[in-house]
């Protein structure tokens, strides 16, 4: 195989496995977040209220900027896709934020089986302030291996794009 199409297949390929992620990341993230609205709303009967809850108002959870970045990201990534292979530096700067949101979503993932560990019942409030059991069934989770596999797509884009312009 030739370096145009090498180039051609590998970018294809990223764009795709980079748009799969983002889609599942984002119906993950925002279907608990809305889980976490009607259960907030049941409680307390409005989402406005930040103090002295029952439970956390979910725009304070981690969960809910996993949502936020989600969304960013994939809104991101469909507007560099439907562009093709013109856009410039956009999935090098998309590249920092998965890589941030990685960072964050693996951070509050290893929270949350350090404070899983280090409780006496082995029972956490997750990420999306919802009690679990363990972590290994925290949305958290979920949406973390989705913004790696994300950041490893928009990864293999970047090096793509390097080698057919080197």
């Amino acid at each position: 195989m030739n370096g145009a199409a090498r180039f051609v297949n590998g970018f294809r390929t990223g764009r795709v496995l980079l748009l799969a992620f983002l889609v599942v990341g984002t119906l993950i993230a925002w279907s608990t977040v809305t889980l976490g609205f009607i259960r907030f709303y049941r409680t307390e009967g409005t989402i406005l209220k930040f103090t002295n809850c029952a439970v956390p108002n979910p725009l304070v959870t981690p969960c809910f900027y996993g949502a936020l970045a989600f969304l960013i990201a994939l809104v991101w990534a469909a507007y560099l896709a439907s562009h093709g292979t013109s856009i410039g530096r956009g999935y090098e700067r998309l590249w920092w934020l998965l890589l941030a949101s990685t960072i964050f979503g693996w951070s509050n993932v290893a929270y949350e089986f350090w404070t899983w560990s280090q409780s006496p019942t082995r029972t956490i409030v997750s990420c999306s302030a919802q009690p679990l059991s363990s972590p290994w069934q925290s949305p958290c989770l979920y949406g973390s291996t989705m913004f790696l596999g994300a950041w490893l797509s928009v990864d293999r884009i970047v090096r793509a794009r390097r080698r057919h312009h080197d």
